[in-house]
């Protein structure tokens, strides 16, 4: 069966059951392929389970879990930190890493973000959802902090794409405050396919909303990937043998130099269809896009960052208006 689309729910819980269970009736309602659960309720150690099946994938904490209903998905474990599962998802011939994080608001970020040392997201298809708790502008804070600063350059050093659209408002609200601590990430080769991206107008039962996405794949940009053509052959060549009576009668048709374009076309058409359903895709290693984000702007940016500060600590102290000014140069 090949499979157009994925829908998946991202939520925070907070520990809540009645969110926990909601988060199930979401699914079944919206007839959801997964969803994402940070800060989970728990019984004895052991998270829920839904009554229409899953299979279910944590964190070494428990503190993420991703559900996935879709029984046609082909999905695997992958790997597991902490504070990470990730799980490799087989979606319409495309190998998709679906990762669920929780980023306690108190545990150092380097720590959190050390965990992906090993992982390459350069060379694979990804998407990240969870509750990062980090603060920036890009996704709708009034300022950064330095939580939002590091997680903005591992977005930008790991060719990662923000799906969020901070002008559909807070996804977290409680009564003392609200924020935008929860991330959609997905790769920039097919931040395209991400459809739908919004925060759902419906009770959660948690001081987080629902945040809702649909990705759709029909074709991946043909520069990005290859075939992993050493599984898959047999599917490849049957499907060209279902079409080799009507290619040979396209071919002994053919008069002139118009009619040879054509079949030309049509069998190039055909081959390419033919990889598309039969073989898997993988990014190419040596297709790595430039990565504007590097150690000499880091510094750039840091120095500019103490001098910005200079000057407000300046300005808020009522200093003479030639200090003020002299706080903003190096």
């Amino acid at each position: 069966m090949e499979l157009k689309s994925i829908r998946g729910v991202q939520i925070n819980v907070n520990h809540c059951f009645a969110a926990h269970s909601g988060a199930f009736l979401v699914a079944r309602d919206l007839k959801l392929d997964f969803i994402a659960v940070q800060d989970p309720y728990l019984y004895k150690g052991e998270p829920p389970t839904s009554d229409f099946g899953g299979k279910i994938f944590t964190s070494q904490s428990r503190n993420a879990i991703l559900y996935v209903f879709n029984k046609d998905f082909n999905c695997y474990f992958k790997f597991n930190t902490t504070n990470t599962v990730c799980v490799e998802l087989h979606f319409n011939n495309l190998i998709l890493n679906v990762f669920n994080c929780y980023f306690p608001p108190h545990s150092d970020i380097e720590d959190l973000l050390n965990a992906f040392t090993d992982f390459n997201f350069h060379n694979s298809f990804n998407l990240l959802v969870g509750d990062f708790n980090c603060k920036s502008r890009s996704w709708g804070y009034d300022s950064d902090n330095d939580r939002g600063r590091k997680m903005s350059e591992f977005i930008a050093s790991n060719n990662l794409f923000l799906a969020n659209i901070p002008e559909y408002g807070p996804s977290f609200i409680s009564p003392i405050n609200v924020g935008f601590p929860d991330l959609t990430l997905i790769s920039t080769s097919i931040c395209n396919y991400i459809k739908n991206w919004g925060i759902l107008d419906m009770e959660s039962h948690s001081d987080h909303k629902y945040i809702y996405f649909n990705i759709v794949i029909e074709e991946l940009p043909e520069a990005d990937f290859y075939f992993k053509s050493k599984h898959g052959q047999n599917k490849f060549i049957g499907f060209l043998k279902k079409h080799m009576t009507s290619l040979k009668k396209k071919l002994k048709s053919v008069t002139n130099i118009i009619y040879l374009n054509s079949f030309i076309q049509d069998l190039i058409e055909l081959v390419k269809k033919g990889a598309f359903k039969s073989f898997k895709k993988k990014p190419k290693r040596s297709a790595h896009r430039f990565s504007f984000w590097n150690e000499s702007l880091r510094q750039l940016r840091n120095k500019v960052s103490k001098l910005f500060k200079v000057y407000m600590r300046n300005k808020s102290n009522n200093s003479n208006v030639d200090i003020v000014q002299k706080s903003g140069c190096d």
